[in-house]
């Protein structure tokens, strides 16, 4: 099973990296309106971790399968800034958002933890 799945993040990291980038900027950018919000405070710093942990851990296994020619560091950089442009593009293109520092804070804890979390499933399952 484990085989499995190491061959598939091999064969479709790129891929991953790709389509979650794209799938956090539609959401962040459309209209939530009428989507039943949590109770719980700071969800949503939660939910930036998330996304940009997940962002961050793809395109890091991309680069380090030597499908993105850049050094981890400045993916590490160039992920944080596309953060900071969604939340400029949501001051300046949408109504319905606004754009937040604690977010911009949030999205870099997040793309060091997907750092993390690739660095310690590369010594423990992948050896890629």
């Amino acid at each position: 099973m484990l085989k499995h799945i190491k061959n598939l993040l091999e064969h479709n990291s790129l891929f991953f990296a790709i389509s979650s980038s794209l799938l956090v900027l539609v959401l962040s950018l459309v209209n939530m309106e009428g989507i039943p919000n949590f109770t719980i405070s700071y969800t949503d710093k939660f939910e930036h971790v998330f996304a940009y942990a997940v962002i961050s851990f793809f395109w890091m296994l991309s680069c380090k399968l030597g499908k993105v020619p850049l050094s981890f560091l400045s993916l590490f950089l160039i992920i944080i800034v596309y953060g900071i442009i969604i939340e400029l593009l949501q001051l300046s293109l949408t109504s319905h958002r606004t754009g937040d520092l604690m977010d911009v804070i949030a999205n870099s804890i997040g793309v060091a933890i997907g750092y993390i979390f690739l660095k310690i499933l590369n010594r423990i399952y992948l050896q890629v």
